[in-house]
C-alpha cells in the first residue's frame, strides 16, 4: 500500500510540474544600452511559482521515501 501511494505521489508531482511549467509565463523586462546596442532581457516569475515548486519537491521526496521504504513484518506471539 505504501508503494502504491508513493508511485501516485511521484506521478502527481511530475505531472503538476509539467502543468505549472506550461501555464506560468514569466514577465520579461528588456533594457537596451544606447551606447553599445546590447539588449538585456530579464525574466521574473511570481512567488507562487517558486512556492509551488518547493511543495512539489517535498511531495516528490515523500513519494520516493514511500516507494523505497521497507515493510516491517509483525511477529505474533
Amino acid at each position: 500500500m505504501k508503494r502504491a501511494i508513493g508511485v501516485f505521489l511521484i506521478a502527481q508531482a511530475l505531472l503538476t510540474y509539467l502543468t505549472i511549467n506550461t501555464i506560468y509565463t514569466p514577465s520579461t523586462t528588456s533594457i537596451v544600452d544606447r551606447n553599445t546596442g546590447v539588449t538585456t532581457v530579464s525574466y521574473s516569475y511570481p512567488w507562487v511559482y517558486w512556492l509551488s515548486f518547493i511543495g512539489l519537491g517535498i511531495v516528490l521526496i515523500l513519494g520516493t521515501y514511500l516507494v523505497f521504504a521497507k515493510v516491517k513484518k509483525q511477529i505474533f506471539n
